[in-house]
C-alpha cells in the first residue's frame, strides 16, 4: 500500500517512547513503556517462528510499499520516512483510517527488533558442532 494516500500528518503521529518488540503469550506485540501499542494477532507460534526469524523479514517498508498485513478484525502499516518508523493499527482488514498511530526512529525499531532475534535465535560460532 502507498501511505501517502492515507489523510495523515505524520508530523503529528506521537512518538514511542522505550520501545520495544516483545514476544507475550507466543504472540509478537510492540510496546512502548511496557505497554502494548500495536501486536501481531495472527502471528500464532512466534517464539517457534522466531528460531529462523532473520532481519530480512521484519515488518517494514518505504512510504509507497508500506509493510500491510490485516486478519478479520485487524489492519498493520508499517513503513519507513525521513528517519522514522511509523506502525499504523486499525480493526477492519480493509480499515483506511487508523486510530492507534505511533512512530519510532527507525534505528530504535530495527534494533528493537535484533534484540528479539537475538534472544530467540542466537548467532552460533561456525567452530561448534
Amino acid at each position: 500500500m502507498d501511505a501517502r494516500d492515507l489523510d495523515l500528518d505524520l508530523d503529528l503521529v506521537p512518538v514511542a517512547s522505550d520501545f520495544a518488540v516483545e514476544l507475550r503469550d507466543r504472540l509478537i506485540e510492540l510496546t512502548s513503556g511496557g505497554r502494548r501499542i500495536a501486536w501481531f494477532p495472527a502471528w500464532e507460534n512466534a517464539d517457534r517462528d522466531l528460531r529462523h526469524f532473520v532481519a530480512g523479514e521484519v515488518p517494514i517498508g518505504p512510504i509507497d510499499d508500506a509493510f500491510d498485513e490485516a486478519d478479520d478484525e485487524w489492519r498493520i502499516l508499517i513503513f519507513e520516512r525521513a528517519g522514522w518508523v511509523y506502525i499504523l493499527e486499525a480493526d477492519a482488514p480493509q480499515a483506511t483510517s487508523f486510530p492507534r498511530r505511533w512512530r519510532v526512529t527507525r534505528d530504535r525499531y530495527l534494533q528493537a527488533w535484533a534484540e528479539l532475534m537475538l534472544r530467540y535465535n542466537p548467532p552460533v560460532p561456525l567452530d561448534e558442532s
